[in-house]
């Protein structure tokens, strides 16, 4: 995605990686701190409501609770490398395009199933 501004193999890195941090360093802030989301405290639910909850039970080995939290929580670091590899994780099109269709078809269903019940 950042090929199409013309911006150099070492700019992508240092900008992917700048953007790595940052995300790291919230997400950290977030488990420690516990801040709140904004969509739950208007009283709507989100597809990543329950993720701090989800990651802090993940780091302490509870898997089961943090599936009862959010039940995506494992896709977010293969977005991640989706999203470092520009988007072809894999070396065929079609592939990337179902592994991206099947990571949000499980936050769709994840999602319907946190209203449901």
């Amino acid at each position: 995605m950042l090929n199409r501004l013309k911006i150099s193999k070492t700019e992508q890195i240092l900008f992917k990686g700048a953007v790595t941090a940052a995300v790291l360093l919230a997400g950290i802030f977030a488990l420690f701190y516990g801040i709140p989301c904004p969509f739950a405290k208007m009283g709507v639910p989100c597809f990543g409501c329950g993720m701090t909850h989800a990651f802090r039970a993940a780091l302490s080995l509870d898997f089961s609770a943090a599936f009862r939290a959010n039940g995506m929580f494992w896709s977010v670091p293969l977005l991640w490398a989706y999203w470092v590899a520009d988007f072809r994780l894999f070396s065929k099109k079609a592939v990337n395009d179902g592994f991206f269709a099947a990571i949000v078809v499980g936050y769709v269903v994840d999602y319907c199933l946190r209203i449901i019940l």
